[in-house]
């Protein structure tokens, strides 16, 4: 009677005695590493050439004279003064209208003879004049340069003088002599040489330093708050044909990238301009990220879901009283679970993490009990060893990512429009975050996604 009360004092004990299997071992497999893929990012730059068009209409002459002085028939003198240039930007080429002005002077001898002097008028020599004494005649004069970027990253470009008005005729009648189509002769052939000096000024324009900033300046690291930083580092560019509006130039940039972001600062050393590769026109870009999901967080939302339901197993009931991530174990997340009920104690459980990229959520697949947890079960509440509670988990942890993803997208937008410099700005929109994969972390899932959006920069 003795032994049967010991040992049934003995189950009692047993029975009562709470589950608690020992805590897995903490292993986390190092995530793959991963060569950085090279992605195509096409990017608007817009300068504006204010600046650099004032300087180009300081440089060129102001005025310009000729003269054509002959014993017999008509001689003459010019000079030409024009006024500031007035750039019109057109779609694929600089078009531009000078307004100027000029005056002649003519004096006419209808014979000379020869003497020791070279000749003389055998009458006294008729003297008239245009635009001298009187207001000048007013011309119209308008070029058109067609300009491109070369390899040395400088601007190409070729002028020519597509108009040339004379608004006021210059007519003679002293002695009946329209110089109206010689004073377009002389002055058109000094405004074609006026040709080369445009295309000398516009080619002297220092592109090649404005992108040096710009690839210095893209080497740079992004801050983007508590994901770390973004590092672009670009490979290559390619340029499209320039276009032209109001004082801008527009230049389509492919510029191939190979980023990743990291939690630390990352020790860079900074590239030269590399050579110019042929443009092919592309559109955005499409770049992957990583963002990290704390356990914590998740683990509070599992919890608010779980906490205080009622899991019947074969008539007994457990009531889970906490429900978290614990942390990872190789490629699996652990979690563990704490009831009270006909049983009160601890379970340990793994999952591996996956993704639905369709509706982009996280969701646990493989969802089992510890080794160590089953061994305890096994020995001490084999009724506790129980699918109904593997399937209350998987059902509960699947976390919607979509808020996130959406946090995500505005918070990058916004660190991507920034001021890399005095003199540039950058402005990224990112439209679309969509999960392609995920990886396990000692404190976080790290969820890699690819980012849809597009880029400018704009350089004064």
């Amino acid at each position: 009677m003795r032994l049967f009360s010991a040992l049934f004092v003995l189950f009692l004990i047993v029975s009562c005695k709470p589950i608690e299997p020992l805590a897995p071992s903490q292993r986390v497999l190092e995530k793959p590493i991963e060569n950085p893929i090279t992605s195509s990012v096409a990017i608007p730059i817009e300068i504006d050439l204010k600046k650099q068009l004032k300087q180009v209409e300081s440089s060129l002459p102001k005025s310009f004279d000729g003269k054509e002085e002959q014993c017999e028939g008509i001689s003459f003198a010019y000079k030409f003064i024009r006024e500031p240039i007035d750039f019109t930007l057109k779609t694929n080429e600089l078009y531009y209208e000078v307004a100027g002005k000029f005056e002649l002077k003519l004096n006419y001898c209808p014979k000379c003879h020869e003497l020791w002097d070279g000749g003389t008028c055998t009458i006294p020599r008729v003297y008239a004049s245009c635009g001298v004494g009187e207001p000048m005649r007013r011309v119209k004069v308008g070029y058109s340069t067609s300009v491109d970027i070369n390899s040395n990253y400088k601007f190409q470009s070729k002028t020519e003088l597509k108009k040339f008005e004379m608004l006021d005729p210059c007519k003679i009648t002293v002695f009946s002599y329209d110089a109206t189509s010689e004073v377009k002769k002389q002055v058109k052939g000094q405004l074609v040489k006026l040709e080369d000096e445009i295309d000398k000024q516009i080619q002297s324009i220092d592109l090649k330093s404005m992108l040096a900033d710009v690839w210095k300046e893209l080497q740079q690291p992004i801050a983007l708050d508590s994901y770390g930083f973004m590092y672009l580092f670009p490979k290559s560019m390619a340029f499209s044909q320039p276009r032209f509006s109001n004082d801008k130039v527009s230049i389509d940039l492919n510029l191939g990238v190979a980023p990743i972001v990291s939690t630390n600062k990352q020790v860079i050393k900074e590239t030269s301009l590399p050579k110019l590769e042929e443009y092919k026109k592309k559109k955005g870009f499409d770049l992957s990220i990583d963002i990290n999901a704390s356990y914590d967080s998740l683990s509070s939302i599992l919890n608010k879901q779980m906490k205080g339901k009622v899991l019947d197993l074969k008539g007994k009931k457990i009531i889970v009283t906490q429900l978290g991530i614990d942390g990872t174990q190789d490629n699996k997340m652990l979690f563990k679970m704490s009831f009270e009920g006909a049983k009160k104690g601890t379970v340990y459980l793994t999952g591996i993490p996956q993704i639905d990229t369709l509706k982009q959520v996280l969701y646990m697949d493989q969802l089992d009990f510890d080794l160590e947890t089953k061994s305890v079960l096994l020995k001490s509440a084999k009724w506790l060893f129980n699918e109904r509670i593997l399937q209350e988990i998987k059902k509960n942890a699947v976390f919607e990512m979509t808020p996130m993803l959406e946090d995500s997208r505005k918070m990058i937008s916004e660190q991507l429009s920034t001021n890399l410099s005095e003199d540039i700005s950058m402005k990224g929109n990112i439209e679309v975050v969509k999960i392609k994969t995920v990886y396990l972390s000692e404190r976080s899932i790290v969820v890699r996604a690819q980012l849809s959006g597009d880029l400018k920069l704009k350089m004064k």
